[in-house]
């Protein structure tokens, strides 16, 4: 009868209610947690580039746009050969094909999703690895701990990822980040100011 289609439809909905929030909200865990993934693949290229390199991680001058590009296409090149751990699957733009620059609004950027600490200082002050003490962000998920929505952010508002100088990689909650894309506990590593346009 049509009150019992009814009742039926009235069920099916509610259940949709119900479930598609929830799948939501698991495709998103799922998308944090294959992120969380490429940034320890990153962490653990940063780590194998430091050791072939007198404890240096990938340096280039912030001031010289070449020099930038040229140490994160020689991470890529050197240490990792997958271009797709370069990009967080919750971004919007499209996946790599090859890392051929360290520009951020390039399609085949090595910035695409992802903030690398070491490119920001000058090489003569480049970071050594082991200075570092094992918590140091090496990089993270652009304006992770932005309070309103940016165009770059991988997870929106809520936070992002982080892999540290020792290799772990965990998801930080946006309340907890230094700055809106310097992650904890950046302050205590890097006390010159910094700015990451």
């Amino acid at each position: 009868t049509l009150i019992e289609l009814l009742v039926v439809i009235g069920v099916i909905a509610a259940l949709l209610g119900i479930l598609l929030p929830a799948l939501s909200r698991a495709r998103e865990q799922a998308k944090r947690t294959n992120c969380l993934s490429n940034l320890r693949q990153l962490g653990q290229g940063m780590i194998m580039y430091a050791g072939e390199n007198r404890d240096r991680l990938p340096n280039g001058n912030p001031d010289d746009f070449d020099a930038t590009n040229r140490v994160l296409v020689n991470l890529s090149v050197m240490y990792l050969k997958n271009a797709g751990v370069f990009h967080c699957p919750s971004s919007d733009k499209p996946v790599p094909r090859r890392i051929d620059t360290g520009d951020q609004s390039q399609p085949d950027s090595a910035r695409v999703s992802y903030e690398f600490y070491s490119v920001w200082w000058q090489p003569e002050y480049g970071p050594l690895l082991t200075r570092l003490r094992g918590r140091a962000p090496l990089a993270w998920d652009h304006d992770g701990g932005a309070g309103k929505p940016e165009p770059d952010q991988n997870h929106g508002t809520g936070g992002g990822n982080v892999v540290f100088a020792d290799g772990h990689a965990e998801w930080q909650d946006a309340a907890d980040w230094d700055g809106a894309s310097w992650p904890h506990p950046g302050d205590l590593f890097y006390p010159m100011p910094l700015s990451i346009p």
